[in-house]
């Protein structure tokens, strides 16, 4: 059954102060089957913004400041490894134009004065540099220095973009500008799965309320070798853990997928280990938010009630003796998760909800 065909089910949003509280359903807003209730990441409700791990990510709007504690960006372009450089010494034989690529090693080969370290500072400081190091040679050198290919600074967009691949930055750039600089999303991209992944770790990024909502703050600067990842939501899974025969995740496909095809899919419940009446789901709305749902899934066994439809990134988890609290599910959910991979899997979302 789709979610839309629970009239009488109204999602109840409301702050989780704390997911140890002991499993009672008086707070739940329910039709009898399905027991549901909305919670937020404390941490996120603090108004801390969008982070990965502990580091709170910059604003990337234009003209305001950055968040406490958040890195400030160079006030230039850093010069790095794979990076061209065009250089001039006007007046002097063979040192008009000269093109010159950083090496791995952060050095410049250039006429003359040989080998410059260049990797870390901007064009103006290897002007400098440079004044002072041919000026041994020369009576007061005239010399330019351009950034001629910018190549050390990549992002990544996987997924649902027109132009899918690698860009590099040149200058500070917001999610926004970066979506641009991937060609701008496929229409069949799937904005609540999308995320910004970053030192391996998936950022707590809203790419849906930033880009639907108009939801600003959302609109980090990126950083070279961020990745934007955009799936299809054919191509999400949802997660069956628990007591079941083959704990892991299941391709959601083009029709979706309900409740007990994913549980059969999964290799069906294990025989008296499983407790059907107590299968909870959680179900990620936001990086920071999700659903608790609590359904009774031994009356669809039974045909007492029609089956549940679930959605893209939805946790499914089937105890297998009595769960007095969530964060008892949630830790059985991480733990499974963890073995399981992939980049959409919702386990910085369960990590953040633990630290509420």
């Amino acid at each position: 059954m789709g979610f839309g065909t629970f009239s009488k089910v109204v999602i109840f949003l409301a702050l989780l102060t704390g997911c140890d509280t002991l499993l009672n359903t008086d707070d739940f807003e329910t039709d009898g089957v399905i027991y549901r209730k909305t919670i937020v990441s404390a941490v996120a409700a603090r108004d801390r913004g969008p982070f990965c791990g502990q580091t709170v990510l910059e604003s990337g709007i234009k003209g305001l400041q950055p968040l406490h504690n958040a890195p400030v960006p160079p006030p230039d372009y850093l010069v790095g490894p794979g990076d061209e450089l065009l250089f001039n010494i006007f007046g002097e034989a063979g040192l008009n134009s000269v093109k010159a690529r950083v090496d791995n090693a952060g050095f410049v080969q250039l006429p003359v004065i040989e080998l410059v370290y260049v990797a870390g500072l901007h064009t103006r400081q290897i002007h400098r540099q440079l004044k002072v190091l041919f000026s041994e040679v020369f009576n007061d050198p005239w010399l330019t220095v351009e950034l001629d290919v910018a190549e050390s600074q990549p992002i990544y967009f996987l997924g649902e973009f027109r132009s899918a691949g690698v860009a590099y930055l040149e200058r500070p750039t917001n999610v926004i500008e970066a979506i641009a600089m991937g060609g701008g999303l496929e229409e069949d991209a799937y904005l609540a799965g999308a995320r910004l992944l970053r030192n391996n770790q998936i950022c707590t990024v809203d790419l849906h309320a930033l880009l639907r909502e108009g939801d600003f703050s959302q609109n980090v600067t990126v950083q070279a070798r961020d990745a934007i990842f955009a799936p299809r939501k054919e191509d999400m899974s949802v997660y069956v853990l628990g007591a079941v025969g083959s704990p892991g995740s299941v391709a959601y496909g083009a029709d979706g997928r309900s409740l007990l095809q994913a549980v059969s899919m999964s290799g069906g419940l294990v025989d008296k280990a499983a407790l059907p009446e107590q299968v909870r789901i959680l179900r990620p709305l936001s990086p920071t938010s999700a659903e608790f749902i609590l359904v009774n899934m031994k009356t669809m066994l039974t045909g007492a009630a029609l089956d549940y439809q679930l959605e893209p990134g939805d946790v499914v988890y089937v105890p297998n003796s009595p769960v007095s609290t969530w964060n008892a599910a949630l830790d059985e959910m991480l733990a499974s998760l963890e073995f399981i991979g992939g980049v959409v899997t919702p386990i910085s979302l369960i990590r953040a909800l633990q630290d509420s």
